[in-house]
């Protein structure tokens, strides 16, 4: 599959799911965090089965680093899903592009891919959008949204910046990688399990729904069971997949798209019912326009940017270079 399509069909399964979650917490009587609960234990499930006659890869359920990760995507996934309780998923869209520049400074100081520096400009004018929103919430940056935004992608970068470096991601054959994914999904279901107490008093504001309470609702087991497979899986396959092939920062790059395809498919929902109809100020819409300005100026900056690193590569491996040396 081609990169850019990779990236974005990876951003798309994202954003469906998202949309899915937040018509199900808003027109059902689901428990949130159950849902999410029962999403990874069927997304993964399905993966580890999805080639019958292979062996279980029970070896990585012991793996530290594969707990670490699963602590991580807890974090993640709970924050954001909480975010939803106070700002429409659009919203949160613009205020997950904090990820992208903790993603530069992560590729920079632990992977050793400085971007250029023309790039930070983008980086800017990007975080300036979110600021922006952030400040016109309800409470300003106050808001708990705020909070849970900013933890849910400190947590993001950090399991994407693990995902790249697991050695387990790297592997070539697709069925071994898509039971890797199935265990790291079901690992992250055992911490979900565990880890109520341990996520309530680590959060950066009170998460009302944060209990095991719901876990066997019958509309709750229904919305884990069809997200979990159709999108949970899937996505987390793709995700693993782009961070491999495109790295932490393009990978982050490309789901700066988010928020506008988040736009577009939770106005579809409305006209069905089944979301509140979006009513965005001019607030919504210069923030979004402001993250679509760093957008383009970080994907120009990258452009140059590897344009001249291979324009030196080729100065340097040329034979009037080499007979100086």
């Amino acid at each position: 599959m081609p990169v850019l399509l990779l990236l974005f069909s990876t951003t798309l399964v994202w954003a469906l799911m998202l949309v899915s979650n937040r018509i199900a917490l808003t027109s059902f009587a689901v428990d949130a965090y159950a849902m999410t609960c029962w999403q990874l234990v069927f997304g993964g499930m399905a993966l580890v089965l999805l080639a019958p006659g292979r062996r279980i890869p029970w070896r990585q359920f012991s793996l530290p680093i594969n707990w670490a990760y699963g602590f991580l995507r807890v974090l993640t996934g709970v924050s954001w899903t909480a975010s939803l309780l106070y700002i429409s998923a659009p919203e949160s869209g613009i205020l997950s592009q904090t990820g992208m520049p903790m993603a530069a400074l992560a590729a920079t100081f632990i992977l050793g891919r400085a971007p250029g520096r023309s790039e930070w400009l983008g980086h800017a004018i990007l975080i300036s959008g979110a600021l922006w929103l952030a400040w016109h919430l309800p409470g300003g940056f106050a808001n708990p949204a705020v909070l849970l935004m900013l933890a849910s992608e400190v947590t993001a970068i950090s399991s994407s910046v693990l995902a790249e470096l697991h050695p387990d991601n790297q592997v070539k054959d697709t069925w071994a990688h898509l039971r890797f994914t199935g265990v790291l999904l079901l690992i992250t279901a055992s911490v979900f399990l565990i880890a109520p107490p341990v996520v309530e008093f680590i959060s950066p504001v009170a998460i009302p729904y944060i209990s095991t309470d719901g876990l066997f609702g019958t509309e709750t087991l229904i919305a884990g069971l069809l997200i979990g497979i159709l999108f949970r899986g899937p996505a987390m396959v793709l995700t693993l997949r782009s961070i491999k092939i495109a790295g932490v920062e393009k990978y982050i790059l490309s789901t700066s798209i988010l928020p506008f395809v988040l736009l577009g498919l939770e106005m579809l929902a409305a006209k069905f019912d089944l979301t509140p109809t979006p009513t965005h100020d001019s607030v919504f819409w210069i923030s979004s326009l402001l993250v679509m300005i760093g957008i383009i100026q970080i994907t120009a900056s990258k452009h140059r940017h590897a344009a001249k690193t291979k324009r030196l590569a080729a100065t340097a491996n040329t034979p009037a270079t080499q007979s100086t040396t």
